[in-house]
């Protein structure tokens, strides 16, 4: 038997991990670009000569906009993520909600497959004899007729059309 009292969902560790590093990438990259242009701001309107400052600037900018991107990113992914999530989580309280909550205790088809009788390989019918064809009728002998026989020589009149041409060719 099930019970009907509902279970207290689990929160999903994973996806609220994924929730606070994208969260975490962007602030500390919106943060480190602020921080970034303000250096450069600074040394633009001081008109320093310190280059190593500058290029720590720039370098500073870069790395803020690249963290935003990925923040961006995981963020774009933990919402695929819970999405998903989601979208399981609410079939199966949709599948237990249809299923029954009790089973019968005999099933209908075991009782069918009770009563039907048991085919062995020993009670197994023999195939029937096939039924011996009918005699064909006796066969006349045939006899070859006169006018089929070829005759052994060529015929005369084969030979003397041949006898110029055979002339010619001595």
């Amino acid at each position: 038997m099930t019970s009907n009292t509902p279970t207290r969902a689990l929160p999903n560790l994973p996806l609220i991990g994924t929730w606070v590093a994208a969260l975490a990438l962007l602030g500390v990259g919106l943060w480190l670009l602020n921080t970034s242009n303000a250096s450069q701001v600074e040394l633009y309107t001081s008109q320093s000569q310190d280059y190593a400052a500058y290029l720590g600037a720039q370098t500073g900018t870069t790395v803020g906009g690249l963290l935003i991107a990925v923040g961006a990113l995981a963020i774009v992914i933990a919402a695929a993520t819970q999405a998903v999530a989601w979208s399981i989580a609410r079939r199966a309280s949709q599948v237990e909600a249809a299923a029954p909550v009790e089973f019968d205790e005999v099933d209908e088809f075991e009782v069918e497959f009770a009563e039907a009788p048991v085919a062995t390989a020993e009670a197994a019918p023999e195939a029937p004899e096939a039924p011996e064809a009918p005699e064909a009728p006796a066969a006349e002998p045939v006899a070859p007729a006169a006018e089929q026989v070829a005759p052994a020589e060529p015929a005369a009149e084969q030979v003397e059309a041949d006898a110029p041409e055979q002339a010619d060719k001595k």
